[in-house]
């Protein structure tokens, strides 16, 4: 019996542009540069920031065109500075990521009630993937 596993190598890290001097209810990331052209797969890293108790935060990834890519609630209760990494790549959320080939990556943050506070001082940054080759087991 033979298996073949995916193996992701070469990394790029991107960091991203926001602006947190005034809490909102919505705010919006975008990366600090254009995506590489051919990744397979992406990552965005970020902190949970502060939202009321009873609010409910979601993100949605904008395509360059302006469409939707993909929409996510967060859970109640996440504690504010809790570390998330939103993954992405053709068969897992999102669609096709070629889309986003040397266009910047939008996230917009919103909440449903009261305002958005992320950490200034945290680091919030894109990594992008390329599958390379196989490995058979």
């Amino acid at each position: 019996m033979s298996r073949v596993m995916s193996v992701l190598v070469g990394i790029l890290v991107v960091l991203v542009q926001f602006s947190v001097a005034v809490p909102s209810d919505e705010i919006t990331f975008k990366t600090a540069t254009k995506a590489p052209e051919g990744f397979e797969a992406w990552t965005f890293f970020w902190k949970m920031p502060a939202i009321d108790d009873d609010a409910i935060l979601e993100y949605v990834v904008i395509q360059p065109d302006g469409m939707e890519y993909f929409r996510y609630k967060i859970s109640k209760g996440t504690k504010k500075g809790t570390g998330i990494r939103s993954d992405f790549s053709l068969d897992f959320a999102g669609g096709d990521p070629s889309v986003f080939y040397g266009k910047e990556i939008i996230f917009k943050f919103r909440v449903n009630k009261g305002k958005i506070k992320f950490d200034p001082k945290a680091t919030y940054h894109f990594e992008f993937q390329n599958r390379v080759g196989a490995i058979k087991e």
